[in-house]
């Protein structure tokens, strides 16, 4: 049985495809969200695995920093580049 589920939730959609899940965090009214799919990370073990771990990481920084110093920098980190960024 998985423990500690908290903050990551599984998602599987036939019609689009997507199978894995996602790590969701929200603090003092901002919000982090980052995506694990499966295909990326070899099963539902791994992309579960990439997400909890992402995830310790955060909460563990949030212990000692507020929100709003953390999650803009995954914000940041994982952020798509907008059109006319990319090279």
């Amino acid at each position: 049985m998985r423990e500690n589920m908290k903050n990551l939730t599984r998602y599987t959609r036939e019609k689009t495809s997507f199978q894995g899940w996602r790590v969701c965090i929200s603090r003092q009214g901002l919000m982090f969200t980052k995506y694990f799919a499966d295909h990326a990370f070899g099963g539902e073990e791994g992309a579960l695995e990439a997400a909890r771990s992402l995830r310790d990481e955060i909460l563990d920084k949030l212990k000692t920093a507020s929100a709003k110093e953390v999650l803009p920098e995954y914000q940041e980190r994982f952020a798509k580049p907008k059109k006319g960024d990319a090279k």
